[in-house]
């Protein structure tokens, strides 16, 4: 059995600068760590969470915030000219006015539906669900960039056994030429071995096509410059954990305790309960304090005020304090408050089937991975034997048909199965090479920051 986990091999720091690195025309070598520390640092969607996460912060701090008085300070100056009463002695008259005042406010809710507590406890569990919610994020492109360097990998590969498939039988063309020459070989034998060649540089072709177009999508996912060339190096893995001596049951123990999606939904559920549970507050009295500080000073242009100057007006003439309590009894708000306990309650019912799915969900992708797994050992070990196999009988008609014995069919035929399984042990190895971390990430417990 082949085990094998995901080890740190050579790591190059983040912040190197591409571009001076590399010169024009040259191969930058990227390793797996390397790709996966980029995605995680360019990823547009990680990001866009990212700052989403500080919204919700922001958002819990105002509710937290909400407990606390409002204080405001209010001022205001106007100049009026015309008909009016007389500031210093009530009769209509023409005049010009200057009128400053000022008022300190300050309120404070004490009671209101609980809504506070609610909104509260909602926002809290948002800016959990969103917190979840960037972990799972950066999961997922741990696991798209592991794919893509996973399929990569497996076209590199292709491309060298397409290679050095055409290699080898284009120097069996050339022995074959000059046996044709000699007479030893019917020409008929010539053109086939010829027509074999020529498929197999098509074949060739089409793989390099094949890795070109999967090194752009990877380039795509990294954000990195599309025309530095790209060269993935085989990383040096070892399984360290033994998931064929797990049972199912526990995987999925361990899934439904670890997967951030699960979470996402719980916190998402409780808070969409939560806002159910404050849109209450329509139905219910609120109280509040008040208290209001303030003075002001009032002149004519004709004339010396009756009150004195400014600083005597404002300090002393006209400064008032009010306080108090303030009671409001709603008694139709024309079904606002019933539409929004509708919206909500709907709304934490569709949280509760979206977590109850994806509790699902989480099972569904734990068993899945461990078949893949299961498979991907059993393929493994047969693809080793396959591959063999197929490089015996190749090298066995290679010998026959140098010597006269096999004929042309009989060796395209052994190159067709050394081929079909060497590409066969290449997938398999490729793909067994990163099952640990599919199984980490089916389950939740991959450690983002061991990158």
């Amino acid at each position: 059995m082949m085990r094998k986990t995901i080890i740190a091999i050579a790591c190059i720091v983040s912040s190197i600068s591409v571009s001076k690195a590399q010169q024009p025309g040259d191969t930058f070598k990227l390793t797996y760590k390397e790709a996966v520390k980029v995605a995680l640092e360019n990823n547009l969607i990680l990001n866009q969470q990212k700052n989403n996460l500080v919204i919700r912060q922001v958002q819990k701090n105002q509710s937290i915030a909400a407990f606390l008085p409002s204080i405001s300070l209010q001022g205001q100056a106007a100049h009026t000219d015309g008909q009016q009463p007389n500031p210093d002695g009530g009769e209509l008259m023409d005049l010009s006015v200057d009128n400053v005042n000022a008022n300190l406010q300050a309120n404070l809710t004490l009671f209101n539906g609980l809504n506070r507590i609610n909104s509260l406890n909602q926002a809290s569990n948002q800016f959990r669900a969103q917190t979840s919610f960037v972990k799972r994020t950066e999961q997922d492109v741990v696991y798209t960039v592991t794919t893509q360097y996973l399929q990569v990998l497996l076209d590199q590969e292709l491309l060298r056994i397409a290679q050095e498939t055409h290699r080898v039988q284009n120097v069996i063309l050339g022995q074959l030429r000059e046996q044709v020459s000699l007479g030893a070989r019917a020409e008929a034998s010539l053109y086939a071995q010829d027509a074999q060649v020529r498929n197999l540089e098509v074949t060739a072709l089409q793989a390099r096509v094949t890795l070109e177009n999967d090194k752009a999508l990877l380039t795509q996912t990294l954000q990195l410059d599309p025309s530095i060339p790209i060269q993935l190096e085989f990383p040096a893995l070892e399984n360290s954990m033994d998931i064929q001596s797990m049972s199912l049951d526990s995987l999925y123990t361990v899934a439904l305790t670890n997967r951030e999606d699960l979470k996402q939904a719980d916190y998402q559920e409780k808070a969409n309960q939560y806002a159910y549970k404050a849109s209450v507050n329509g139905y219910y009295p609120s109280i509040s304090l008040f208290a209001s500080y303030g003075s002001q000073y009032i002149s004519t242009l004709k004339g010396e005020p009756l009150y004195g100057n400014f600083g005597n007006q404002f300090k002393t003439v006209f400064p008032k304090l009010s306080y108090g309590v303030s009671l409001t009894i709603p008694i139709f708000d024309r079904m606002v408050t019933r539409t929004n306990r509708v919206f909500n309650r709907m709304t934490y019912e569709n949280s509760k089937l979206q977590r109850d799915n994806i509790e699902k969900t989480v099972k569904i992708d734990v068993k899945r991975t461990y078949s893949n797994y299961i498979t991907a050992l059993e393929s493994y070990q047969a693809a080793q034997v396959q591959y063999q196999a197929g490089e015996l009988a190749l090298r066995t008609q290679q010998e026959s048909f140098i010597l006269g014995v096999a004929s042309q069919v009989e060796l395209a035929q052994a190159n067709q199965t050394y081929v079909q399984a060497a590409a066969s042990r290449a997938q398999a190895e490729v793909t067994l090479l990163f099952q640990e971390m599919l199984m980490e990430y089916a389950l939740g417990t991959l450690r983002v920051d061991s990158f």
